[in-house]
């Protein structure tokens, strides 16, 4: 799939639901920037408001196999945005209830990925996984997945030679893609997703 930013809301549901990542980037960046002053209204946090708008994203990616159903993506991502600002706004009020009668509650269904991590969480374990690489190697896998830089430029702007900033990418994502996996994300929402959403 190629850039083009003359793809309906529909056309891109339709290939997010095939998997293309590209497609579920494009919709990312053309909702997120709309969602928020209203999400931002509602919790009166910069920070919860933006967890949110991370939760609603993992959330689509997750049902993505469903989204090729949806006639009106833009009604859907909406109701979508209200409804887990409003959960979140719940869930705070809450808290300390829930809390509380923690043991009372039945198992989550791990299944349910929205549900087991938050943004916050999940940020956090991306990060965590990051920080463990040696200093060169996250270097590299910072300027490459999150700056976007290419292997050129990296190889340039570090002085080194492309076929050790290829090497280095390769061991840098093996090593978060597994750690990923090793707290249940990477087997539902892909590296390059999470990266989408939570930088």
């Amino acid at each position: 799939m190629n850039h083009n930013a003359n793809y309906t809301d529909n056309e891109l549901f339709q290939l997010i639901a095939e998997g293309d990542e590209n497609a579920f980037r494009m919709i990312f960046h053309r909702y997120n920037k709309k969602f928020y002053p209203f999400i931002l209204s509602l919790l009166k946090s910069e920070e919860d408001a933006r967890d949110v708008i991370q939760d609603i994203f993992l959330k689509l990616w997750v049902q993505k196999d469903s989204l090729s159903a949806i006639e009106n993506p833009g009604a859907w991502l909406r109701t979508l945005s209200s409804n887990a600002a409003y959960d979140f706004l719940r869930k705070a009020a809450t808290y300390q209830t829930k809390r509380m009668n923690l043991q009372g509650l039945t198992e989550e269904n791990p299944s349910e990925f929205w549900q087991k991590w938050d943004a916050k969480e999940t940020r956090e374990i991306l990060n965590e996984a990051i920080e463990k690489l040696p200093l060169r190697r996250r270097q590299i896998f910072k300027l490459s997945k999150i700056d976007g830089y290419s292997r050129k430029e990296i190889a340039e702007k570090l002085d080194i030679s492309e076929n050790t900033v290829r090497n280095q990418l390769v061991e840098a994502v093996d090593f978060v893609q597994t750690y990923l996996q090793q707290n249940n994300l990477s087997s539902l929402v892909s590296l390059s997703v999470l990266l989408i959403i939570l930088h």
